[in-house]
């Protein structure tokens, strides 16, 4: 006779495999992770490919507003051969050979995909002299030191500066003030000169004291301008005064221009 309380072996069965059943679908493992690495390896591949292929050479490099230098000589000196590609071009390399010639300023690079390369350099001019300890320097617009000669006078159209007070001064190096504010003002006057077309008639600027500026002419006009301040007009009326005593036959003398609009003239002693 069976016994009622002995169930049959396929329910058994039936009822072990419910119990060991999860209440929640079992999920594949997820390949997501696996994906993003494939695809940034595929992408780190890519950009090596990219770097060392042939048609992302530099094969155009520009340097705009030369004078006198090539482009060519340029980018010999920057360090960039047939070689360089888009993306190992280093700007703090191609920096630092570009200033190895002190005649020249690196002032910053420019890429354009995929080939080319825009310098901007600036080209130092010789533009002042200055005597110091015997010793003539000559001086770019912004006081880097490109020369110096053991002559008293030099004739090299460079305009003479006077009245610095020189801390330090060697050639390949940015000259060094006692006063930093006779530098600023030194290049304050060069760029307002430049502007005005005036820069070329000036044989001499007098920086001994900043509250009284003079300028010398050529043709031996000198012109107490004061400080910096109102540069342009005071400069403006200096040009207006020296075109009109030429055009009146006065020779020289001394223009007094330090309130910008007004000026006064006296005439050399006879």
């Amino acid at each position: 006779m069976e016994n009622p309380n002995v169930q049959p072996p396929e329910e058994e069965k039936r009822q072990e495999r419910k119990a060991t059943e999860s209440y929640y679908p079992v999920q594949p493992p997820s390949r997501r992770g696996y994906y993003t690495v494939v695809a940034v390896i595929l992408m780190l591949t890519v950009a090596a490919l990219f770097a060392r292929g042939h048609w992302l050479r530099i094969r155009n490099v520009q340097v705009p507003g030369l004078t006198h230098y090539t482009v060519e000589q340029i980018a010999a000196q920057a360090g960039i051969t047939a070689r360089s590609t888009y993306f190992n071009l280093d700007e703090s390399r191609i920096a630092a050979n570009i200033e190895k010639d002190r005649y020249l300023r690196f002032d910053g690079m420019e890429k354009i995909w995929p080939s080319t390369v825009i310098l901007h350099i600036y080209e130092r001019q010789q533009t002042f002299n200055l005597l110091n300890m015997g010793v003539q320097y000559i001086l770019s617009a912004d006081g880097m030191v490109l020369a110096n000669s053991n002559k008293m006078q030099l004739d090299n159209g460079c305009v003479n500066v006077t009245g610095i007070s020189v801390r330090d001064i060697r050639v390949g190096a940015m000259m060094i003030c006692n006063n930093d504010s006779q530098m600023e003002a030194l290049q304050a006057l060069y760029d307002e000169l430049s502007i005005q077309g005036f820069l070329g008639e000036i044989s001499e600027l007098n920086m001994t004291s900043l509250d009284s500026i003079y300028l010398v002419t050529l043709d031996g006009y000198t012109a107490n301008i004061g400080s910096i301040d109102e540069l342009r007009a005071k400069i403006g009326t200096v040009r207006a005064v020296v075109q009109e005593l030429r055009r009146e036959g006065e020779s020289g003398g001394m223009i007094e221009a330090t309130v910008p609009g007004q000026a006064s003239y006296r005439p050399v002693q006879k």
